[in-house]
């Protein structure tokens, strides 16, 4: 029961003692890793033969204790046995931190995509707007760096590009 007590109290003053890296005036730089999402437009095709992958970075400041402006660039490989999608991606958003390691992030975006279907040499170009959605968790591993998985929802307002699913990134904090 005590070594409980112990390990607990140890875990709320490390807690506290990170939550510096969320003050006014910090950066932080987070790649991120995505091949998890759980739904989208396309889904439904060919499920068992499907390779899909998305990598994106984001950057910002914070502008307050907790409150962070990020901007981001990515991009996405998403192919099946009839289609093969590329997709790149900018964004800006805020990201706020609660209880110091919870963080809930929205974001606006621009995904430009092109399609391929492999029985054409036709490519389709389209282009997205969206608002997206986080709620993750930052596992500090050091004083400056983070291991963040997290959450996503991508609403996108023209042609029904929609997603959610499950992403993992790094934060550096300095």
């Amino acid at each position: 029961m005590s070594k409980k007590i112990i390990i607990i109290t140890c875990l709320i003053c490390l807690s506290f003692s990170i939550s510096a890296q969320t003050e006014r005036g910090h950066w932080l730089l987070n790649p991120q890793f995505t091949a998890f999402d759980l739904s989208g437009t396309n889904n439904d095709l060919d499920k068992d033969n499907r390779f899909k992958l998305g990598m994106g970075f984001k950057g910002g400041n914070f502008l307050c204790d907790r409150l962070a402006l990020l901007v981001g660039v990515g991009f996405k490989v998403d192919r099946q046995n009839d289609y093969k999608d590329n997709s790149i991606n900018l964004n800006t958003g805020l990201r706020y931190y609660l209880f110091s390691k919870l963080y809930l992030s929205a974001e606006l975006g621009y995904d430009k995509v092109w399609l391929r279907e492999y029985s054409s040499n036709i490519t389709r170009k389209r282009d997205y707007f969206y608002f997206g959605a986080d709620l993750g968790y930052s596992i500090f591993v050091s004083q400056n760096v983070a291991i963040e998985p997290d959450v996503y929802w991508k609403y996108s307002f023209t042609d029904q590009r929609n997603e959610y699913g499950f992403k993992i990134g790094i934060g550096v904090f300095f």
